[in-house]
């Protein structure tokens, strides 16, 4: 509101104005001197007058007050603070249930038999229970190289899928051909459509950060095997062993004391050791002797190491000591069931087979499987498999195959699947419900409790065919021109082969 500006106007007596109002007559008919004066007189009686009207306004015999202050009695309401508000995060994805309804995901997968079954069972029931209305279309191709393939061809034919499981270190190649991976980690964290991070924590670290690479999270643990090694108790016993060997040394002195000619054998050539030639079985001595053969962050290999040469070196020993059965002569399952080798290396899926294949002439043979020993005797396990991998498409179509894979990873569905085709639990709650588990085989439930020992096979991209180049090098190991002597130039040769296909 505007203020207003009061004007006093002062009233004067008129009594005084008459005799003002003669003098002004008076001094007219004077000179002009006499009349400056008066005019002069008039303006100093006006001014008395205004001073004498505002003297009478103020008494000014009284001094001006000085205000103090006073506690008011009154209380006085004080404003609270305003809290700050913490925004609630949002998802970074930005759709609606709505949209996913009538999403059809391609996803293929490199299993047959057993394994591609309890897959493709599932994968169904997921299409026809889920609540967002997706369809899972399955198409199973024979095994992870003939996928490769497949994969491969697509990337410059197209029609992709939008999900597959394979081994990342083969998906990690496809990336490299051109950009098609995407990361989980958008949906794994996210805070609506992601998994709480007490689920992660589920799983076995050493299996679950296997499949992260740079900082992204390409790959999503599907199912792992453990190359291990069964071992003949009943077997040992009658050879004087009453207990199974942890350290090398131990294994050297077990696999030299089988006789050449092995009881109930037919008279056929036994050995101690199975000498298998294939990668996973070669990386788990690497492993044994400590070798990391894969540098991560600094993206290359490392085979030119004295872990490297010891491992060799050992590998070759037992072979002049006549102490291995070569791995052409027969097959590694019939090897162990006819007593033809105290140690067979095979993969923990394979314990069924061995179940039921595992008899001799006195009765059932009783036997184990082992990690492969170390020279300090605690163990050490190395874990092959494959990855649920992400393939760039629509973003409705990428959040569908996440809500799949997401409903895979659950407890109960975990569980079943491992039953069902004997691949290795993923979570801690599914390893430590089936500790118990009578159906299971003994040697699967002794598997699970190396698994903290476990650790997985390299995850370069080039992995895919320097494995091939490691399991050359063992062949090289006992070829009939290698000697001992030349386990350094072998070293040196495949750390070179590994770096010339890695540089690739």
């Amino acid at each position: 509101m505007a203020s207003e500006v009061l004007t006093i106007t002062p009233k004067l007596d008129e009594t005084f104005v008459v005799h003002l109002n003669a003098i002004i007559v008076a001094g007219k008919s004077m000179g002009v001197a006499v009349q400056s004066r008066i005019k002069s007189l008039g303006r100093l009686l006006v001014s008395i007058l205004v001073i004498s009207f505002w003297a009478g306004c103020t008494p000014l015999h009284l001094p001006t007050p000085t205000p103090t202050a006073t506690a008011s009695l009154v209380p006085t309401a004080t404003q609270p603070p305003r809290p700050t508000l913490t925004p609630s995060p949002t998802s970074a994805i930005q759709l609606d249930e709505e949209q996913l309804k009538g999403v059809t995901l391609r996803f293929w997968h490199p299993y047959r038999g057993q394994i591609g079954a309890v897959i493709d069972r599932l994968a169904n029931e997921f299409s026809r229970q889920n609540q967002w209305g997706i369809s899972v279309q399955v198409e199973a191709i024979s095994g992870v190289d003939l996928l490769n393939e497949r994969v491969e061809a697509s990337l410059e034919q197209g029609n992709l899928p939008h999900l597959a499981v394979a081994p990342l270190y083969h998906a990690l190649r496809w990336n490299q051909q051109r950009s098609i991976l995407v990361d989980w980690s958008l949906y794994i964290g996210d805070v609506q459509w992601g998994t709480p991070q007490a689920e992660i924590e589920q799983y076995y670290p050493n299996l679950w950060q296997a499949s992260q690479v740079d900082g992204g999270q390409w790959g999503i643990p599907m199912r792992r095997v453990a190359q291990v090694l069964l071992y003949n108790a009943t077997w040992a016993r009658e050879l004087g062993f009453s207990e199974a060997p942890k350290t090398v040394a131990e294994f050297q002195q077990q696999s030299c004391s089988v006789p050449a000619k092995a009881e109930g054998s037919n008279e056929a050539e036994a050995k101690g050791y199975y000498f298998s030639h294939d990668y996973p079985t070669i990386l788990g001595w690497f492993k044994a002797f400590g070798a990391q053969v894969w540098v991560g962050d600094e993206g290359k290999y490392e085979f030119n190491t004295p872990q490297i040469k010891d491992a060799l070196a050992y590998l070759r020993k037992l072979y002049d000591l006549g102490c291995t059965l070569s791995a052409g002569d027969i097959d590694p399952l019939e090897a162990f069931v006819q007593r033809r080798a105290l140690f067979v290396p095979v993969q923990s899926a394979q314990f069924d087979s061995v179940t039921h294949q595992v008899d001799s002439p006195s009765g059932y043979d009783q036997w184990t499987v082992l990690p492969f020993p170390t020279p300090s005797g605690e163990g050490a396990l190395v874990v092959v498999g494959t990855d649920f991998v992400l393939l760039q498409s629509s973003a409705q179509e990428q959040l569908a195959a996440w809500l799949f894979v997401k409903w895979f990873l659950q407890k109960e569905i975990q569980q079943q699947l491992v039953e069902e085709t004997l691949g290795l639990p993923l979570r801690r709650d599914v390893g430590e419900a089936l500790q118990n588990e009578t159906r299971l085989p003994p040697a699967y439930r002794v598997t699970l409790t190396y698994l903290p020992l476990a650790t997985n096979e390299p995850l370069g991209a080039s992995w895919g065919t320097v494995r091939w180049a490691v399991s050359d090098a063992s062949r090289q190991l006992v070829a009939w021109y290698f000697s001992i002597d030349q386990v350094p130039s072998l070293a040196e040769l495949l750390d070179k082969t590994a770096d010339d296909l890695n540089s690739r």
